[in-house]
Formats: C-alpha cells, sequence, structure tokens
C-alpha cells in the first residue's frame, strides 16, 4: 500500500438531502476534479458528510484544518475554493458562512 502525502487541508461537503437537492452533488464532483487537475487528490481529502445542519445555507462545504465554512455554493465556487483558498490560501469571501478562529480549536 502506497503510503498518502501529507494532508494540507480536508473538505467537508454536506451529502443530506436537503443539500443535495441545491446542487451538492455536482458542487462535490467539481471540487474533485479541480483537485484531480491541479494534482492535489492526495494532498486534499474530500469527504461526503450526512449533514451539516444548516440545511437553509446549502450546498455547504467547510475546509479543515481552516474551520473556514462556505454555503450557498454553485458548481463554479468548487474552482474556486481550490484554486483561491487550497492553492492560494485566500478565503472566498462572498461565500463565507462563518470562520472558527484559530484560538478556538486550539
Amino acid at each position: 500500500m502506497t503510503r498518502p502525502e501529507k494532508l494540507v487541508a480536508h473538505i467537508l461537503v454536506c451529502a443530506h438531502k436537503t443539500c443535495l437537492r441545491q446542487g451538492a452533488r455536482d458542487v462535490a464532483k467539481e471540487l474533485k476534479q479541480c483537485l484531480r487537475e491541479n494534482d492535489l487528490k492526495r494532498r486534499v481529502m474530500l469527504t461526503a458528510v450526512d449533514c451539516l445542519d444548516q440545511c437553509g445555507d446549502g450546498p455547504l462545504a467547510v475546509v479543515y484544518p481552516d474551520g473556514v465554512w462556505y454555503g450557498d455554493l454553485e458548481v463554479e465556487d468548487a474552482r474556486r475554493i481550490v484554486e483561491e483558498h487550497i492553492i492560494e490560501g485566500r478565503v472566498v469571501r462572498n461565500r463565507v458562512l462563518c470562520m472558527m478562529r484559530k484560538e478556538d480549536v486550539e
């Protein structure tokens, strides 16, 4: 078995029925494609989760370790999350629902 490379981020995508109806499946597919295109598939974990409990704000994604919650996502936002947040280290501010403060998780 090949050892995974060091993870730099973990993206959780809500896959509950409400978010799925709002387009979460397409957002997740685009995230996966963008990670692959940028050779990040082994450095960024992408996980579908049952519910993130923010149904009115979906589709949702959370990026850790930064603790940034993104909502009301469109497919094109997935590419911005990968390119701007993951690669460049800049939060995609117009899609942020909330951000955890670093001191809250230490």
